[in-house]
């Protein structure tokens, strides 16, 4: 490594005498991008100014240096990049360089420097073969897809085309059983207005029998103070005031059954007229032996 950085130094700040004028100025801008770590850009540049010099024979020296530059920074490009790019880079203009060698000394083809540019040839080889056989062949691109022409007629076959499978419909989605139809609703808006009708009466029939037994009990209690009440009438006046007071439970009672029920069931009517989709209600009877009512419960789905 410190013969490289050696010659990389004396490259950038004394290009040698052995270089063209045309080879020492892509020499020089190499060796900025180099010192800038652009190594790509850097090879690219060395392998210029090795072109520059294109006579193996005349030239030999300053292609000998400026294969020494491009061989470092590729070793160097492909130890960061970890990619076999820059070793097929290297294994090609090694190979280049030596064919030149041979080629400008026919009567020495054994030259040392021949046999060294040989030796990293093969050192090179041997590092793709162990990388991969096929890590310097392009990668394979996909083919391209037939043209048709606007006028060109499709071909024929003697058996026809078989259709596409046709997707099996979708099944229906079952109503929720928590959705309660309008037309239920209405109909449990109506029995609910008529059990309201019925409780109405019961109430009514409770307010009368208060009123007829308070009437009654009035009528006995109302004798004279000098006229004491006989056992008959005593049982009587408490008979009738239980009465009284069994009437007005029944009153009281009812009055507000049939006020909820009524209530419920204009509510139910007017859901049923509404039909929202969005709702889904269920309602259930309660009874009690202090009253009666209906709970509902009301579930929102999601909007559409």
């Amino acid at each position: 490594m410190s013969a490289v950085l050696t010659l990389a130094l004396i490259l950038a700040f004394e290009p040698p005498k052995s270089l063209s004028p045309a080879a020492a100025e892509h020499n020089t801008v190499a060796m900025q991008h180099y010192d800038a770590g652009e190594f790509g850009p850097a090879v690219d540049e060395f392998y210029a100014a090795y072109q520059a010099m294109p006579d193996a024979r005349r030239d030999r020296e300053g292609r000998v240096l400026l294969l020494g530059s491009m061989r470092a920074t590729l070793l160097t490009l492909h130890k960061q990049t970890g990619e076999p790019a820059p070793l097929c880079r290297l294994q090609k203009i090694l190979k280049e360089h030596v064919d030149a060698l041979t080629a400008a000394y026919p009567e020495d083809p054994e030259m040392l420097e021949a046999r060294n540019v040989r030796a990293r040839h093969e050192e090179v080889t041997q590092q793709l073969a162990d990388i991969s056989p096929t890590a310097c062949e392009p990668p394979l691109l996909p083919a391209p897809a037939p043209a048709i022409s606007a006028d060109s007629t499709p071909p024929t076959s003697a058996e026809p085309a078989t259709p596409p499978p046709l997707s099996p419909p979708k099944a229906a989605t079952p109503p929720s059983p928590d959705t309660i139809p309008p037309r239920q609703l209405k109909i449990a808006g109506g029995v609910t207005l008529g059990l309201s009708g019925v409780l109405l009466g019961v109430m009514t029939y409770g307010i009368i029998a208060e009123a007829s037994a308070r009437a009654s009990a009035l009528e006995i209690d109302d004798k004279p103070p000098d006229c004491p009440l006989t056992p008959t009438e005593h049982t009587d006046l408490q008979n009738f005031q239980s009465d009284a007071r069994a009437g007005r439970r029944i009153a009281i009672g009812t009055g507000i059954a049939a006020g909820v029920t009524a209530a419920l069931g204009g509510t139910l009517l007017g859901l049923a007229r509404r039909s929202a989709r969005a709702k889904r209600w269920s309602a259930t009877p309660w009874w009690s032996p202090t009253g009666a009512g209906i709970t509902l419960h009301v579930r929102l789905g999601a909007a559409r």
